[in-house]
């Protein structure tokens, strides 16, 4: 059986996207039958036991455990040193097939498949804000050459992965869902538009609450319904509180029925935000790649009201959500259609789940995973 070192070039922030991202690379490659070991830097939150067969942690690096995955500076070139001696101290004494590297590792990838001719593979995240055809066009030929497998959470055209230089090496694992998320059991049935509340939930991605400033402004439209209950979600405990703040002295008679609480802490919490929801509203989000509060609310079976940007657009039309533009009226609007459209929820909500199912698939990104595995370890290394 194939054995792994997965290169891990920071210390662990277990709430973050990025850690999430790492968590799901590590589960896929034990699904697909391969062992892997562990290096990373010390100082961050405990590792979920059962996704890897031994952990090993550098030396002490001062000042790692706030790093960036994505910056620079002394403490970065300090980190990656250290991790690159310890990672040649371990392929001294143990034997790895692949070398499989994220974020900064890919440098120290890249000296070990030199030093010790093993594959080399590594991920490239959207979230770095770098352009991966770009900068593998300026690559060395000898780097491109090294490398067996580029693992990314997007898609590239065929155009473009000629353009790289690394053609054939890509492979596009897309992130997907929680995994302990399930559908949840829908919300009970409006028979009329006023028969009971209706509740909207709104999800922040930022820690400030800014992007909800739109729906915000809508709230002056849809509060005057006596049957509608909101709820914001996002951002740090003090920046929830300080929103709660403002929105109580801006709609003082109708607090009731708005609730503003900070950002699910783990799947438990936002199972807890949504599950009464009937229509879940998704702000503008940066980016390209869908990020992890649509894909966790569709598996949840949800119905999804949400401002159109390119991140929403793999997943999401106007079939299996409601797409606003950036505008409170328009926002206000919709809130008001489906309040008045009682089954109209219940069929975003099915259309929402069934999408998921079908475009992020756990058991094909095993399979895919280990076929692109399988296929580099047969060919001769480097």
């Amino acid at each position: 059986m194939a054995r792994v070192l997965y290169l891990y070039s920071q210390a662990l922030q277990a709430d973050s996207p990025h850690a999430r991202r790492t968590f799901q690379m590590l589960a896929l490659l034990n699904e697909a039958g391969f062992k892997a070991d562990l290096l990373t830097l010390p100082g961050g939150d405990p590792w979920p036991s059962g996704l890897v067969e031994h952990i090993y942690v550098t030396p002490r690096v001062p000042f790692t455990k706030t790093l960036k995955p994505y910056g620079t500076g002394v403490r970065r070139i300090w980190a990656t040193i250290v991790m690159a001696l310890t990672t040649v101290r371990l392929f001294m004494t143990h034997h790895y097939d692949i070398v499989h590297c994220s974020d900064r590792a890919i440098r120290i990838g890249g000296l070990i498949a030199w030093l010790f001719g093993t594959h080399f593979v590594f991920e490239w995240r959207t979230s770095s804000g770098h352009d991966l055809i770009r900068w593998a066009k300026w690559r060395s030929r000898r780097f491109r050459n090294s490398v067996s497998l580029v693992i990314t959470d997007t898609t590239y055209t065929v155009t473009q992965l000629r353009e790289s230089g690394l053609y054939g090496k890509i492979a596009s694992i897309l992130m997907y869902p929680h995994p302990l998320l399930t559908p949840l059991p829908p919300p009970k049935m409006r028979n009329a538009p006023f028969s009971r509340q209706f509740r909207v939930v709104a999800l922040s991605h930022d820690d400030k609450l800014a992007d909800l400033t739109h729906f915000c402004d809508a709230l002056s439209l849809i509060l005057h319904h006596q049957n509608i209950h909101v709820t914001l979600v996002g951002g740090t405990p003090a920046n929830a509180e300080r929103l709660r703040q403002r929105l109580a002295h801006r709609y003082p008679h109708t607090m009731g029925a708005l609730i503003v609480r900070p950002a699910a802490i783990d799947s438990n919490d936002f199972v807890d935000c949504i599950t009464d929801a009937d229509l879940v509203f998704l702000p503008v989000c940066r980016g390209i790649t869908p990020p992890t509060l649509l894909l966790d609310t569709m598996a949840c079976g949800r119905a999804i009201m949400a401002t159109r940007c390119p991140a929403y657009e793999p997943l999401l039309t106007h079939q299996n959500a409601a797409l606003v533009g950036a505008d409170a009226n328009q926002i206000a609007d919709c809130i008001q259609h489906h309040l008045q459209s009682p089954m109209r929820c219940a069929e975003l909500a099915r259309l929402a789940e069934e999408t998921i199912k079908r475009e992020r698939n756990i058991s094909s990104a095993i399979s895919a995973l280990r076929s692109c595995y399988t296929f580099i370890l047969m060919e001769p290394r480097a």
